[in-house]
């Protein structure tokens, strides 16, 4: 997928971010963020760098499989979401 070009409708929006801990340490809860200023794949095109800010970015990292994917929940918030099977984390990111 070109994510670059599907995170882009979401640019100016207020986002909310949450990482999931899957290795048994303590959860923490979503982040607000005024909005997603910029989204940019890196050169290596292994992680999706999310800009909340012009210099302060989130790099999620991306995989090819449907361990990533950009989605509307039915009737619900589209969202980002990204399992790190390795990392035991997830990326999760709603608009």
């Amino acid at each position: 997928m070109d994510w670059e070009k599907g995170l882009s409708a979401y640019l100016g929006r207020p986002i909310e971010v949450w990482i999931e801990d899957h290795s048994g340490e303590e959860q923490t809860k979503p982040k607000p963020y005024p909005s997603l200023f910029k989204a940019k794949v890196s050169e290596d095109r292994k992680f999706v760098q999310l800009y909340l800010q012009p210099t302060q970015f989130l790099a999620v990292p991306v995989f090819d499989d449907n361990a990533t994917k950009l989605e509307q929940s039915g009737g619900g918030r589209p969202y980002f979401v990204s399992h790190d099977l390795e990392g035991k984390l997830t990326y999760w990111v709603y608009f």
